[in-house]
């Protein structure tokens, strides 16, 4: 019995040691990068938004002005800037505004030895540019709003394409800070308590089209960019105003359940959108040609990209295509018929019918 009480002991010591060299390895991910599946990939420490700040100021190539509670980073990936303010104990507020140079997803990597706590809401704007060669403005913009929610310590992934411009105005939120001000809240929405609860949802994804969020949108950018340092008073009542349109666009929508979708099969999905944001001008390439490309079953794909995005996949490419073909329209100098057959309409006839789908109104409408 003298001879077992030390083996114990050292077995449990051995234990502690590979769990702090297998933290420590975890740790380390964020000072490297990968490349796999036509991405750079990079993680960045996220068990809270105080360590995201100061992980991210620690990389290569990035600069911190502490004054205006700002990053700005100019990295072979990226270049752009993100602000942050802790707006009260428990409450962050960043946005973040990135042009990405290259195919870049990230990684959440968390330290197993600290809290993760944290949920966060986001509004997600991403601009593509559309080229087109035939016609003098070759700048038009697709843009793609999208909420997401994510529960602490989620491991999801964030995939970005090169080209774009993306925009997040992120809300972090700790447990205890959602206990006290949310779930005791009698003005809170059944919809999100529930969201908080269930166990089974753990990430969510999906478009919203109310002009309410670009209005926040203006006024956040206004807080963060337009003084010498963020308005911390106009960002709390922001913040405020962000949880109840978060709130009220929670109840509309079905709850789409992202986190069923695998890591491998969210990144197939992710770049089949971006294939058909950058494929507008051509028809609809149907289901079987993209399950066969991107190597995953019609059903698997139809149901994902549902998750994903909220919407099904054709729809969703009609949207998009309408939203260009709206541009055009309202450019008088070009013919109906012109731009039916640059979209890849065999007719005006189909091409109006779909417009109106989308618009309400046929393309001539617009030019009375």
């Amino acid at each position: 019995m003298i001879l077992t009480i030390p083996i114990f002991g050292l077995h449990y010591d051995m234990i502690m040691v590979l769990d702090r060299i297998n933290n420590w390895f975890n740790l380390s991910k964020q000072y490297f990068f990968t490349y796999s599946n036509g991405f750079f990939n990079l993680s960045y420490l996220s068990n809270s938004p105080s360590l995201i700040v100061e992980s991210c100021s620690k990389m290569p190539f990035m600069k911190r002005d502490r004054e205006k509670q700002m990053l700005h980073a100019d990295t072979p990936f990226v270049k752009g800037e993100f602000y942050y303010v802790e707006l009260e104990e428990g409450l962050w507020i960043f946005l973040s505004d990135m042009y990405y140079k290259n195919n870049v997803s990230y990684k959440p990597v968390y330290d197993s030895f600290l809290p993760a706590d944290y949920y966060f809401i986001s509004i997600n704007n991403i601009e593509n540019k559309l080229n087109d060669n035939t016609y003098e403005i070759n700048n038009f913009k697709i843009e793609n709003n999208s909420i997401s929610f994510s529960k602490p310590a989620s491991d999801f992934i964030n995939c970005h394409f090169k080209n774009s411009t993306e925009n997040m105005y992120i809300l972090y939120f700790s447990e205890d800070w959602a206990n006290k001000n949310i779930l005791k809240s009698s003005t809170t929405s059944t919809a999100f308590k529930n969201l908080l609860k269930d166990n089974k949802k753990q990430f969510l994804n999906y478009s919203y089209n109310n002009t309410d969020f670009k209005t926040l949108i203006n006024r956040l950018i206004s807080s963060f960019k337009d003084a010498g340092r963020p308005d911390i008073f106009e960002l709390k009542k922001l913040s405020y105003e962000y949880f109840s349109l978060f709130f009220d666009s929670l109840e509309k929508e079905e709850n789409y359940n992202s986190n069923e979708i695998t890591h491998k099969n969210r990144i197939i999905i992710q770049k089949i959108e971006h294939y058909l944001m950058n494929n507008l001008y051509a028809k609809f390439p149907g289901i079987d040609f993209l399950s066969k490309k991107y190597k995953i079953s019609p059903t698997r794909l139809k149901q994902n990209f549902k998750l994903l995005f909220g919407t099904p996949i054709f729809k969703y490419f009609q949207k998009h295509k309408m939203e260009l073909a709206l541009l055009y329209v309202k450019k008088e100098d070009l013919k109906i018929k012109d731009i039916s057959a640059k979209l890849g309409y065999e007719n005006v006839s189909k091409f109006s019918k779909a417009f109106e789908s989308c618009h309400n109104k046929l393309p001539s409408e617009f030019r009375k």
